[in-house]
C-alpha cells in the first residue's frame, strides 16, 4: 500500500508555494572540503533577531530565514532561496542561552559532522556550515512533509486502520536507513528515534532527522545519555544510564512500530520521572501480547524490538530488516 492518500490534503497548500521556492527534498550529504577549514562567514543585520524573518548572504547563495522550529538548546529556521536554482534549507543553530555552554558547542559540532558524513537519499542532505552573526550554523535540504506524529493526533485524517497497514513498511524503510548509519565508514548510533524525527515527504518516502543527540559510534558512552531528549522512547540501557549503542536504536524502532500498529503510547508514563522509571524497569513482552492487534508473527518481531536486554534483540538493523520482510 502506498502513501498517496496521505498527501491529498496538501494539494491546494503546495498551489500555493511561492514560485521562486523550489521543491523541498531530503538530504543526502556533499563534501565542503576538509574539516580542517575554517567556516565561511554569513553576515545579516545586527538588529535582526531569530524570532523574526531576516536576510542573510550565506556559502551557497542568499537566503530568506523564517522561524520553523525550536527547541530546549536549539533552534531551526527555514532558509528560503533569493536565488533561482537553489534549495530551500533547514538551518540550524544553538539557541543564545547556550552558546557558552562547552559540551552543548562539542555536541553540535559532532551534529553537524555527523550529517556531512551522510550519503543516503533519505538522510538529511548537507549544504552549507558557518557563522551568522558570529554564531555557528550547519544547514541541510529542507524536507516537504510532516511528522510521523501526525498519524496519530490526527485520526479523523488518517485513520488507525490504514496508519496500521502501513506501520510495517514506514518502519522498514526506517530499519534501511538504521542499517546505514551503523555499518557507514564512521558508523553512527542517533539515539534519538521517535515519531517526532521522523517526516513523510510529498514523494511518499519516510526519512530520520534530528540528529542533535547522535553520536559516532565509537563516541557512544554513559555521557551520551544527556542528549536523550525524549524520555518516551528512550532504550532501557538508556534510562538506567549504562553504555549503549546501537541496539538501542532497534528498541526505538519497536517503540515506533508498537505505537503505530496500537494507536497508543507505549511508556506509560506521565511525567519525564515516570517515564525514565518506565524504561529502566521494562519486562519482556509474550511473543504474543499483540494478538488480536496484529499477526503472530509480527507480534513476537515487536517482542524482540522491545526486549529490555540488548543481547535478546536482532543486534542488527540488518537483522530486523530481513525478519519484518519475512
Amino acid at each position: 500500500m502506498n502513501l498517496t492518500w496521505l498527501f491529498s490534503w496538501r494539494s491546494k497548500k503546495q498551489q500555493n508555494e511561492p514560485k521562486d521556492a523550489k521543491p523541498e527534498r531530503r538530504p543526502d550529504a556533499q563534501s565542503q572540503g576538509s574539516g580542517a577549514k575554517k567556516p565561511a562567514v554569513a553576515t545579516r543585520p545586527p538588529a535582526t533577531n531569530l524570532q523574526r524573518p531576516f536576510e542573510v548572504q550565506l556559502n551557497i547563495g542568499r537566503y530568506r530565514m523564517e522561524p520553523f522550529t525550536e527547541g530546549g538548546i536549539c533552534v531551526v529556521m527555514k532558509g528560503i532561496p533569493l536565488e533561482q536554482g537553489k534549495p530551500k534549507l533547514a538551518v540550524k543553530m544553538v539557541r543564545e542561552q547556550w552558546l557558552n555552554h562547552q559540551a552543548v558547542r562539542r555536541q553540535f559540532t559532532t551534529e553537524s559532522q555527523i550529517v556531512r558524513e551522510l550519503h543516503h537519499p533519505q538522510l538529511p542532505k548537507y549544504r552549507s556550515r558557518g557563522l551568522i552573526d558570529g554564531k555557528a550554523y550547519y544547514a541541510y535540504e529542507f524536507i516537504e512533509g510532516f511528522q510521523l506524529i501526525n498519524l496519530s493526533q490526527e485520526q479523523q485524517r488518517f485513520p488507525p486502520q490504514l496508519v496500521k497497514e502501513l506501520a510495517k513498511d514506514i518502519v522498514g524503510q526506517l530499519l534501511e536507513q538504521l542499517h546505514y548509519l551503523h555499518t557507514s565508514l564512521k558508523p553512527v548510533v542517533h539515539g534519538d528515534i521517535s515519531s517526532e524525527n521522523i517526516l513523510i515527504d510529498t514523494k511518499q518516502k519516510i526519512y530520520l532527522v534530528d540528529f542533535g543527540c547522535s553520536h559516532f559510534q565509537k563516541q557512544a558512552n554513559k555521557e551520551a545519555y544527556q542528549w536523550l531528549a525524549k524520555p518516551s522512547f528512550i532504550s532501557p540501557e538508556q534510562a538506567r544510564g549504562e553504555k549503549w549503542d546501537h541496539r538501542s536504536d532497534l528498541y526505538q524502532a519497536g517503540i515506533l512500530l508498537y505505537e503505530l500498529l496500537k494507536n497508543r503510547r507505549w511508556n506509560e508514563g506521565t511525567t519525564k520521572r515516570d517515564k525514565v522509571l518506565f524504561a529502566a524497569s521494562n519486562q519482556r513482552q509474550q511473543d504474543n501480547f499483540l494478538e488480536g492487534v496484529t499477526d503472530a508473527r509480527t507480534s513476537a518481531f515487536v517482542a524482540k524490538m522491545l526486549d529490555p536486554d540488548p543481547n535478546q534483540r536482532f543486534q542488527t538493523a540488518k537483522e530486523a530488516l530481513a525478519a519484518i520482510k519475512s
